[in-house]
């Protein structure tokens, strides 16, 4: 009995809890800390449940139960100082970028005769993607805090970016965004995907209404309604077009032809709200 009832539950619960680890963005090991992602004040915290995305997605997926949280998706992968000082200090300008997109959005589309197909807002590009490079790299499984680190040639520069150096992504990385008009939120410390013979290495965080992907400099694989952002960026534009909304979600292609989507599970993560 008791096996037929865990069969159903989530992995994701073998990989939650851990008092004492490596932090994920500076390497120390210590105390680790709780950090929500999405960060607290970019939306609504209500209960979820979090479960590994390839539990929940497929032809036919089985159903799962996920890891329940009463106050929104939280992962315990980085030390306290990480958290406050570096995530914590630039979460203010994503939770200010997101309700105002969401006000632009929500006008946008209650408006009939809008003559442009974007809405764009002023921001600090630095500030908002050093938090959320920074919760890509902490919403993963706690049992990559277990092993001392090992420099990544991917990793290295973005965690380098999170503790302060503005310059460390320029030669290393490119980011985009683009309209997620969903309620669930993914995110993915790392992916490859496959399109029409070309292989790139990409992250992924999505939570409404913005999507944001890291890629490899100049070999980025994205969807057609992405727009590239710099952290120099002072302004946000983010296109609306509706033939853009069918890849919006992961894995943002028709997965046709040459095209496809290979990921570790334990490092892709759906959290929605209960």
């Amino acid at each position: 009995m008791m096996g037929n009832y865990t069969k159903g539950l989530t992995e994701r619960r073998h990989h939650t809890q851990l008092k004492d680890g490596y932090c994920l963005i500076c390497g120390t090991f210590g105390p680790l800390s709780w950090d929500h992602v999405p960060p607290q004040g970019s939306i609504t915290i209500t209960k979820v449940e979090q479960a590994h995305l390839n539990e929940v997605m497929g032809i036919n997926p089985a159903p799962v139960i996920g890891v329940k949280s009463p106050n929104g998706s939280k992962f315990k992968t980085i030390c306290k100082h990480c958290n406050s000082s570096h995530l914590g200090t630039n979460d203010q300008e994503v939770a200010r970028v997101y309700k105002g997109i969401s006000d632009k959005i929500k006008d946008y589309f209650l408006r009939a005769d809008s003559p442009v197909n974007h809405v764009h807002m002023p921001f600090d590009g630095m500030r908002f993607c050093r938090a959320m490079v920074g919760h890509v790299l902490s919403a993963t499984t706690v049992k990559e805090c277990q092993r001392e680190p090992v420099p990544i040639p991917y990793y290295v520069p973005l965690q380098k970016f999170v503790m302060g150096d503005d310059t460390a992504t320029d030669e290393t990385h490119d980011f985009y965004t683009w309209f997620y008009p969903h309620r669930k939120h993914i995110s993915i410390k790392m992916f490859a995907c496959r399109n029409h013979g070309h292989l790139a290495t990409l992250s992924l965080l999505s939570f409404f209404p913005l999507a944001f992907l890291i890629t490899e400099k100049g070999q980025g694989i994205y969807p057609s309604g992405a727009t590239p952002m710099k952290p120099t960026d002072k302004t946000l534009y983010v296109k609306l077009d509706s033939g853009h909304l069918p890849y919006a979600a992961f894995p943002n292609a028709g997965l046709e032809g040459d095209q496809m989507i290979l990921l570790h599970d334990s490092q892709a993560i759906v959290s929605y709200p209960i």
